[in-house]
């Protein structure tokens, strides 16, 4: 196998872990610690990841000026936009941290049955939550450095061990008898500590690359604007894959792991198309000087990703098949709702080639309709579908989402990315 589709296996294997993990982590700690802890996990984690607004526009400017660095290609300013993303990234941090103690002042209020009958565990839970939403900032700029520098398989290593240590402390941990609480604990000190390594692996890459380009000092204001104008995406999409598990939690609160569970599926699905198409996304300036190079490459993602997304569909229901015939706990009903989210989510992440190319274009912003025409509906039919049909709205909501996304990426912004000049 040639080292370009080493570097993919490698990203997918790597997203699909970062993907995999919270679904993972609730669905271990539900095991080990009962109902009435995987539902209040649930909602802790849900209310934790209100914090990814502040991922902004996740880094997306930063791998493509390292891999310019790499390739001795650099633009006048990659060097001051590395460093201007470091500093950024402090400035995140320290504001997230304020926002996870207001938003810690209200849990309670966002999840009353679940408050009233957890016994202080949900205020207990979020705060250590919070710490591992939080940590997707640095997670996020270092991942993406060290796979623009080549350190694919060092970046899976350091994301893939310490999530799997943190798994088997839990299940074990349960199983000596130790409280929930502490589990958490310990399972969020362990994926931090490989986050770190992953931080020191990047910078070295970097630094070997270019020695002087974290010299200075970053001026995280020169790059503000950018991301913001292209965190709004990241924004809306918060209220598209966060808000309905909400409003879940609030109205049908015996519901909500299952929502969280299903919600996070659509996730895992949404990193491994994402790491699929990273790598060959950082040779689109190559391919859009092609006649209709754009045009032809969004179109391409967008069937790539429907085939994806129907065979994972697929396997979902083979082990559907295989569970029911071996245990009366797989649900047929849950199975449809998660099939509903992960058709639904395949649609939006169609339009992840209209993306790629706004980006290349320096103007990410150009997404933004189709995300917030997405948010709109999603949310919108999850809040009027509720009482009628319960979870399913859920899945019907990311149909009708999702259609919505991909349908107004490729007719409305796909020509104006078409026409916008860097």
């Amino acid at each position: 196998m040639d080292d370009h589709r080493l570097q993919i296996l490698a990203s997918v294997c790597t997203r699909l872990v970062l993907g995999a993990y919270p679904l993972a982590f609730l669905l271990v700690f539900g095991w080990a610690f009962g109902k009435q802890a995987f539902d209040t996990a649930a909602a802790a984690s849900n209310w934790a990841n209100y914090l990814n607004v502040f991922l902004l526009s996740g880094f997306v400017l930063v791998p493509p000026a390292v891999a310019r660095l790499r390739a001795a290609r650099a633009q006048g300013d990659d060097r001051a936009d590395v460093r201007d993303h470091v500093a950024l990234l402090r400035g995140l941090l320290a504001v997230g941290a304020i926002a996870a103690m207001v938003l810690w002042a209200v849990v309670d209020r966002a999840f009353p049955v679940l408050a009233a009958s957890s016994g202080g565990a949900l205020e207990a839970w979020y705060p250590l939550l919070a710490i591992l939403a939080l940590s997707q900032l640095p997670l996020t700029l270092w991942l993406g450095v060290a796979q623009a520098t080549g350190r694919y398989r060092a970046a899976l290593l350091w994301i893939a061990l310490p999530r799997a240590a943190s798994l088997l402390l839990m299940a074990s941990g349960a199983w000596a008898g130790a409280g929930p609480s502490a589990t958490i604990a310990a399972s969020v000190a362990i994926v931090v500590v490989g986050q770190v390594m992953l931080a020191r692996t990047a910078r070295k890459a970097l630094a070997y690359i270019d020695r002087d380009v974290l010299q200075e000092a970053g001026r995280a204001g020169a790059v503000l604007f950018k991301n913001v104008s292209a965190g709004a995406i990241g924004l809306v999409g918060t209220l598209v894959t966060i808000v309905p598990v909400t409003l879940v939690g609030r109205f049908l609160p015996a519901e909500v792991g299952y929502a969280h569970v299903v919600v996070t599926l659509s996730n895992a699905v949404g990193a491994v198309i994402v790491a699929a198409f990273f790598p060959i996304s950082l040779t689109l300036a190559e391919r859009a000087r092609e006649p209709d190079g754009l045009r032809r490459y969004s179109l391409y993602v967008a069937r790539s990703v429907a085939i994806i997304g129907g065979l994972i569909i697929v396997v979902g229901w083979l082990v559907y098949a295989t569970c029911a015939g071996t245990s009366g706990a797989c649900s047929a009903s849950l199975f449809g709702v998660g099939s509903l989210v992960v058709l639904g989510a395949g649609m939006r992440l169609g339009s992840l080639g209209v993306y790629h190319g706004a980006v290349l274009r320096g103007r990410p912003h150009l997404s933004l309709l189709s995300a917030v025409g997405e948010a709109i509906v999603v949310n919108l039919c999850t809040l009027l579908l509720i009482d009628d049909l319960g979870l399913m709205a859920i899945g019907v909501a990311f149909i009708a989402g999702g259609a919505v996304r991909l349908t107004t990426a490729l007719t409305l912004e796909l020509p104006l990315v078409e026409e916008t000049r860097r």
